[in-house]
């Protein structure tokens, strides 16, 4: 038999959890046609995967590449690890069907993400978004309904419950995402406006979700609940829309892993992601409460503007959490911003430069260079604590990989590039944490 493509004497590992077994795998188009001893079969190319291991491409959960994988930024970050699908919406970020006004509002306030701040997007229809994908990337991309966007078009910024019409029209929307394709619903519970929604709200859209053997998945509430209790809001989500629930850019450490037994003990499957790096990365607004936010960036940024009162009490905030940060050995330094200034620097490296305290250094940072003001975060934990947590983590049937990959800056994150060889290579190879 010929095929298109062969790959000869690789190491199979199927993703099963069977042991790997030596075979060839012969591909016609884009599906594999046979597995196994294929001694006599011909391909236009051939790869000796000798030595090597062959198994299916990876699937990252949560990564911000939407606008990379149209042409801004690197599309290939993700290929070059091995990763060969990709979910959309992390964090419930989305900005269709809206119209283009709407659109463009809440872009800016996601833009950080992205890149692109003054892009003027326009998919008033999910068919209109999902067809900038068709035929131009070079990976697979599967659907989540974008919380964020879902709201905002019934309900803006409001900071309430909805009505029973509006519920009944977000989950309308839900479901015209769920019959394009979507495979579950996501949402960020830091980030407005899918900060406003109540536990009920979230409940009523992952009923939805659950008539399509759908998942839910969230960033949590952790500004506003703490994590135990943001976890327990999840689980009885899961428990009372009867759906699979996954939580992002989470560990297993001494206080979570006691939450996903309760999860289990109340037959709620709960599993989580991370990315495995020692710091984090997300816009400088990320300090501010979700209740400081209302209104999104443009809001936002027009009373720390306008209003100095305001303006001194968000720099307290602010200036408290940069200190007691770097107290427990922490530090932030600017991955990319709007001016391209302050690259590599800290907030207090800039309110050094300008003799400014911190506090007033950082409003005025959210000012001049936002929404493209991204921060790396840096987290204050010791190399033997940090490597106990990934051991730990890995090992739990809880876990999965996924990047939270940002795609533009000049100093970008590196998670997005490397987050799955660092665990291939280093936690696996070399290190022995799991096995392959």
């Amino acid at each position: 038999m010929d095929f298109d493509l062969l790959i000869q004497g690789g190491s199979i590992v199927d993703g099963s959890g069977a042991a790997a077994f030596s075979a060839d795998v012969g591909v016609q188009g884009d599906r594999i046609v046979a597995l196994g001893a294929l001694p006599d079969a011909a391909a236009a190319n051939v790869i000796d995967a000798a030595g090597r291991v062959v198994c299916p491409g990876f699937i990252d959960a949560h990564p911000h590449s939407e606008t990379a994988l149209r042409g801004n930024g690197d599309i290939w970050g993700s290929v070059l690890q091995g990763v060969t699908s990709h979910l959309t919406a992390p964090d419930g970020f989305g900005w269709a069907p809206l119209p283009a006004d709407e659109c463009a509002e809440l872009w800016r306030s996601t833009a950080f993400a992205y890149g692109q701040p003054d892009l003027q997007p326009e998919w008033s229809t999910i068919e209109d978004y999902l067809g900038g994908f068709t035929g131009t990337i070079p990976i697979n991309v599967v659907p989540m309904a974008p919380h964020q966007p879902i709201r905002f078009a019934v309900m803006g910024w409001d900071d309430r419950r909805p009505t029973p019409d509006e519920m009944d029209r977000m989950r309308a929307l839900t479901r015209d995402w769920m019959e394009a394709g979507a495979v579950g619903l996501n949402t960020g519970l830091d980030y407005q406006p899918a900060a406003n929604a109540d536990t009920d709200e979230l409940v009523e859209l992952a009923k939805v979700v659950r008539e399509y053997d759908g998942i839910y998945a969230a960033h949590i509430r952790y500004n506003a609940f703490g994590k135990p209790a943001a976890y327990r809001e999840s689980i009885e989500i899961g428990r009372r829309a009867g759906i699979p629930v996954r939580l992002s850019h989470e560990s297993v450490d001494a206080e979570t892993e006691p939450l996903l037994e309760e999860a289990r003990r109340e037959g709620v499957d709960l599993g989580i992601d991370w990315y495995l790096y020692p710091a984090g990365s997300s816009h400088l607004l990320v300090w501010l409460p979700p209740e400081e936010q209302i209104g999104g960036y443009d809001a936002t940024v027009g009373r720390l503007r306008d209003d100095p009162a305001h303006r001194r009490r968000i720099g307290s905030i602010i200036e408290g959490q940069i200190r007691e940060t770097s107290a427990a050995g922490g530090r932030e330094y600017f991955s990319a911003t709007r001016t391209g200034q302050h690259i590599g620097k800290s907030i207090t490296d800039v309110a050094t430069e300008r003799g400014t305290s911190i506090g007033e250094t950082a409003v005025d940072l959210i000012i001049e260079e936002s929404p493209d003001a991204v921060l790396v975060f840096r987290r204050g934990l010791t190399a033997e604590v940090f490597d106990a947590l990934v051991q730990r983590t890995l090992a739990h049937p809880a876990f999965m990989v996924a990047s939270d990959g940002l795609y533009h800056g000049a100093l970008p994150h590196p998670r997005g590039y490397g987050c799955y060889v660092q665990v291939l290579g280093t936690y696996v190879r070399e290190r022995g944490f799991v096995s392959l």
